[in-house]
């Protein structure tokens, strides 16, 4: 079950991005701020899926989500990992490797 401020933050659209209106950037940053600590598995999944394809940071408000991500007990979600060609998902993945995490034999990705 999602908690409120992540419903909040998937109101303010797919993905949080610098194209955002001023008022949705300070929406969305008072929603990560209200977030509870720690995520659930599905606020993970909808926190990962607000990460803009091109890395986009939205003026910096996606290095927080990407910092809530990490610090969630259920983290890593290998599944959520596929897309490489995902900026967002390269910087967990290398993240993930610094940390000595490689991903399982059988995730596979989407790389082509």
């Amino acid at each position: 079950m999602l908690q409120d401020a992540v419903k909040g933050l998937l109101e303010i659209g797919d993905t949080l991005a610098d194209s955002l209106s001023v008022e949705q950037l300070y929406a969305a940053e008072k929603r990560l701020d209200a977030l509870a600590i720690p995520l659930s598995e599905d606020d993970v999944r909808a926190l990962k899926s607000l990460l803009p394809h091109e890395g986009d940071t939205a003026f910096g408000l996606n290095w927080t989500v990407l910092h809530k991500i990490e610090a969630a007990p259920c983290w890593p979600l290998w599944d959520t990992l596929k897309d490489e060609r995902n900026e967002w998902t390269r910087i967990l993945r290398l993240r993930l490797a610094d940390a000595g995490l490689v991903p399982p034999s059988d995730l596979g990705s989407t790389s082509t």
